[in-house]
């Protein structure tokens, strides 16, 4: 009777949620590919191996399965064999980078038969499973040194492997996961000064060298008035001269500016070395000094390092105007008129002329969005948005009510990759981020994404009815 009410509980357990979502956008990303590759040659081809959508059809089904074998696997083998499963991970992405073979000038495959395997999908996998697993240890606090830099190093190790390829959509994924660390309880200053580092190469390769000065001195400025009690009138004439130097940067010499805002921005440092200690000017001298080192390099590694179909890349993303319209933004522009085109309603199942006559490039991978919008229109695009929304917010509520740091911090490994993943894939068929290769998960075209996606999400399931186990 016991055992009886026990696999009661366990059933009752499972979030139906997120496993309804899962399904939904499963049968979505069927759906899509087959639009994609319909046709009644297609529909002849169903069930031969060669097909892309018999082969797609396939996957989604091994997919599942996977999905629903994973619920039979205790969580704590993840967690015990996870740097077994992280060594294997490495393998991979070295014996590809020699034995893989080279589709679209990427060495990231090994193909058997009909069927072709991407490490780097599985590399996710066992990266979050190893992290989580180390970070979950109780001897281990990641803002201490020797932690946090073999965590870091458990994080940067496949991407670097990953740019041997190279596949640089793919390695920027991982970068998702310092997610993990904040949750961890690395401090916030860490992540402000990553942010602010980031906005300074976005904003040097946006508007130069020259101009990104202002703004790198008035965060000096503003860093400096938060050192003092009265920092709230400081911070709003920090806020004034913004305002006032984004006003005028186009009108007046920008030297005149520069001058100006560099005897400011001493008077603050001379005034809080004064009335308060020399130690933090010390350190936010040092940080403005890396702002402009990491601007300056931004500028030497974008015109001296990156090949110009790299550069035309980001250009598409800051620049469009650069672009040649047939060249590098065609992808970008076909994919925005198809979305467009699909209006409120779209124009139904299959019935997509743009998806029909191949009009948008990598249709069924990176811009398979495209598709939807096209014939499912904005009520389509916006109920898939909503479905990944409900399954990040499922899958962070699991993370929190885990009793479990391991679980804990594998929910939240797999919530930011689905999040940089879905952002980042949707934000350029849109052309609002650069393009560079990340598909939609559980939609695009890729067999070993699928199953990874899959396996991580009946892991997670898993570990949600084992919740109550420590």
């Amino acid at each position: 009777m016991a055992s009886s009410n026990l696999r009661n509980d366990n059933v009752k357990s499972i979030d139906g949620i997120i496993v309804s979502v899962y399904l939904a956008l499963m049968f979505i990303g069927w759906l899509m590919i087959t639009a994609v590759t319909f046709s009644d040659q297609s529909l002849d081809s169903f069930g031969i191996l060669d097909s892309l959508l018999t082969r797609e059809s396939l996957w989604y089904g091994i997919a599942i399965l996977i999905f629903l074998g994973s619920l039979l696997i205790d969580h704590k083998f993840w967690d015990s064999t996870s740097w077994a499963w992280y060594a294997a991970g490495i393998l991979l992405l070295l014996l590809v980078v020699i034995f893989g073979r080279e589709i679209k000038g990427a060495t990231s495959w090994f193909v058997i038969g009909g069927f072709s395997f991407q490490p780097s999908e599985f590399a996710k996998l066992v990266t979050v499973i190893n992290l989580a697993a180390y970070l979950g240890l109780a001897s281990v606090k990641v803002h201490r040194g020797r932690n946090f830099l073999l965590a870091f190093g458990i994080l940067a190790l496949p991407p670097i492997l990953i740019m041997l390829q190279p596949d640089a959509g793919s390695a920027l994924i991982f970068t998702s996961l310092l997610l993990v660390f904040y949750r961890a309880g690395l401090n916030p200053t860490f992540f402000i000064i990553l942010f602010a580092l980031i906005g300074v190469v976005i904003g040097t390769l946006l508007v130069g060298v020259v101009h990104i000065l202002p703004y790198i001195m008035l965060t000096g400025m503003a860093l400096l008035a938060l050192q003092h009690r009265e920092s709230t009138l400081l911070l709003i004439g920090v806020g004034i001269l913004f305002l006032l130097t984004l006003a005028f940067v186009r009108f007046v010499d920008i030297s005149y500016i520069l001058i100006g805002l560099g005897i400011t921005l001493t008077g603050f440092g001379v005034y809080t070395a004064i009335v308060d200690r020399l130690q933090p000017v010390v350190t936010i001298l040092g940080f403005v000094v890396s702002m402009l080192v990491i601007s300056y390099a931004a500028h030497f590694g974008y015109h001296s390092v990156l090949k110009p179909h790299q550069q035309d890349r980001i250009n598409v993303w800051l620049h469009p105007d650069k672009c040649d319209p047939q060249g590098s933004l065609y992808n970008v522009i076909q994919s925005k008129t198809a979305i467009g085109s699909g209006g409120f309603l779209g124009k139904g199942f299959l019935q997509g002329n743009m998806t029909k006559l191949n009009y948008v490039p990598e249709q069924h991978t990176d811009f398979i969005f495209s598709t939807l919008g096209e014939e499912q229109g904005f009520i389509g695009v916006l109920g898939v948005i909503i479905l990944f929304f409900i399954l990040l917010t499922r899958i962070t509520i699991i993370a929190e009510r885990a009793k479990n740091d391991f679980i804990k911090y594998y929910a939240y490994g797999l919530a930011a990759m689905l999040f940089f993943q879905v952002f980042v894939n949707i934000g350029m068929t849109m052309g609002v981020m650069p393009v560079i290769g990340i598909p939609l998960p559980f939609i695009s075209k890729g067999g070993t994404a699928l199953v990874t996606f899959s396996l991580m999400m009946g892991i997670l399931v898993k570990m949600d009815l084992d919740r109550g186990r420590r």
